[in-house]
């Protein structure tokens, strides 16, 4: 074991010494010796810092690589009826026409034949390989029989001449077409497996299904599904127009009375006054240190910050979630998975590198392979690293529903966000929240009902802090790639005279399962005359096998942010 510090040369070392093994030693050092070594000599010499500097590897050193490959169903995508079903839906969510669904059924044909054309290349190669072992054994034993004889005439011996000659002739002929295949068959592979990379980074961009029920449309769209309290409404402030509003018109809240009640004897402050009056809040100080848009919670503020975490946690372990604090810095390809798109142009993904922007090693092209393969993201909800907590990982039926409760840090860039709505506490770049999450059966009827339980359970948490809310059923353009179904809760905000997004809840059905590879073993005795208990289509991709085997099926999930 050798340790480092002092005067060891500012370069990466890159050799062995016996069985001691040293790599990459970056900062300068002074040699320790733990144990004699009988190489000294050749030690020194790769230490000598007169010696010609071995220049940096082109090759970073990553985290060994995520091996992660989505199960995407194929079969619906490339099925005519369900690919225009899809093609709807991205229409109904107004996404760009860089996903299509024909394209991605377009690059699958494609895949699909160069496949079966690299496949038959295969047989071809192993079909020569066979014969070529074939001659070899022929030629073997006709050489241990001749040892044998004693005798053997004339034209016997003309006629093995002869045939050794063709055998030979026989052998170069497979010889060069087997080097011709191989080459082939190389081009062939490294052509298809560009092809999959592109099927599956078009395919990986296809959002779920819609529930039947969801609204269609923009924001605006979005239909009332409960309103509990009184809002208290402003005067000093014009009421900002928000998705639902026009439905509030005459309705009573759950306590009675009007939804708009007048409480102009009391002055109704924004959190950004009251935080200046009670010192709450540093934004001032904050901006200094971190830039726009951070804070520093203070005093009561940030007592009632721990004390909200503890509320909600608390009461999420009652409902029989396990408490999980999650890390706050994962992967981009588990990013991805889960369905956001860190590597966009307009990505609000913070990244995390080791390579300091700007500097000479950022413009190298090792540099941008760090950032490609090895950098890290900053998540922008604990949801990403709660899904990928069972990542690649085969669970039993009898284990779910999983129901985690995670704490973490929400990063977001909030890049294009401008006006009063990043005034104070909103649209800021880091807060804290508590995500539900539950990992359970491919069974849309049961992912449906656990997005109700979340719903509830929201709804029962925010009529305990006594705020006036509203819960809203959000049309398709505002679902995220992965949501199936989703609501928004959003409370009543005197400062602001408006609704503001507390809460939001989502069945994510398996979209995320299937890109982060989680399948469970289901062990059903199939019944033939009544289907109800295989798993469906739209959410598996097995059905029920017989009471002896297994089928793996990937996991539905919902998750809740609050």
């Amino acid at each position: 074991m050798l340790r480092f510090a002092g005067t060891v040369p500012r370069r990466t070392i890159e050799t062995s010494f016996g069985s001691s093994q040293w790599t990459r030693i970056l900062c300068p050092g002074r040699l320790h010796h733990e144990r004699s070594l009988s190489t000294s000599s050749r030690l020194w010499k790769a230490l000598d810092t007169s010696a010609q500097p071995t220049p940096p590897s082109s090759q970073p050193h990553p985290v060994p690589a995520l091996n992660l490959k989505p199960h995407i169903n194929f079969k619906a995508l490339t099925n005519p009826e369900s690919a225009a079903a899809m093609a709807a839906n991205i229409k109904n969510r107004n996404l760009p026409d860089s996903i299509s669904v024909a394209a991605v059924t377009a690059l699958h044909k494609t895949v699909a034949e160069k496949t079966q054309q690299l496949d038959k290349a295969r047989a071809e190669r192993n079909r020569i390989a066979a014969e070529m072992k074939a001659l070899f054994s022929s030629t073997g034993s006709k050489g241990k029989k001749k040892q044998q004889q004693t005798t053997e005439d004339a034209s016997g011996a003309a006629s093995t001449e002869l045939s050794r000659e063709a055998n030979e002739a026989r052998r170069l002929e497979l010889v060069e077409r087997g080097r011709v295949l191989k080459e082939d068959i190389h081009a062939q592979e490294a052509e298809l497996a560009l092809l999959e990379t592109q099927l599956y980074d078009q395919a990986i961009l296809i959002p779920n299904n819609t529930h039947p029920s969801s609204p269609i449309g923009p924001e605006p769209a979005a239909q009332l599904v409960r309103v509990f309290g009184v809002p208290r409404l402003n005067n000093g402030i014009k009421a900002h127009a928000q998705p639902g509003t026009e439905q509030l018109g005459g309705i009573g809240g759950e306590e009675g009375g009007v939804l708009l009640g007048d409480v102009s004897n009391y002055p109704l402050l924004d959190h950004v006054a009251l935080s200046r009056q009670l010192d709450l809040i540093d934004f001032e100080s904050a901006t200094n240190v971190s830039g726009s848009r951070w804070y520093y919670l203070k005093n009561e503020a940030a007592l009632l910050e721990l004390a909200l975490i503890q509320f909600a946690t608390q009461r999420a372990v009652k409902a029989g979630f396990m408490p999980v604090i999650t890390p706050d810095v994962v992967r981009p390809e588990v990013v991805q998975a889960c369905g956001f798109q860190p590597r966009d142009e307009a990505s609000q993904t913070y990244w995390v590198s080791t390579i300091a922007p700007g500097s000479n090693r950022a413009a190298t092209p090792e540099g941008a392979h760090h950032h490609q393969h090895s950098a890290l993201c900053l998540v922008a909800t604990a949801e990403i690293a709660l899904a990928g907590m069972n990542l690649n990982k085969v669970l039993e039926e009898n284990q779910l529903p999983i129901k985690m409760a995670g704490f973490g840090r929400a990063f977001r860039a909030e890049a294009g966000s401008r006006g009063a709505e990043v005034r104070g506490l909103y649209r800021v770049h880091q807060f804290s929240k508590v995500e539900l999450f539950v990992l359970s059966k491919a069974d849309p009827g049961e992912s449906d009902r656990i997005l109700e339980e979340i719903r509830e359970f929201q709804e029962s948490t925010f009529e305990e802090l006594g705020l006036c809310f509203r819960v809203l059923d959000m049309p398709t353009e505002e679902l995220g790639a992965s949501a199936y179904k989703k609501y928004d809760i959003e409370a009543w905000m005197p400062g602001k005279n408006a609704w503001g997004e507390i809460s939001s809840a989502s069945n994510c059905t398996d979209y995320q399962a299937r890109r982060l590879n989680i399948r469970y073993r289901t062990n059903k005795i199939l019944n033939r005359t009544d289907n109800s208990s295989l798993p469906p289509s739209s959410s598996s991709s097995s059905s029920a096998s017989s009471s002896d085997d297994s089928s793996l099926t990937p996991s539905s999930n919902s998750h809740t942010t609050s």
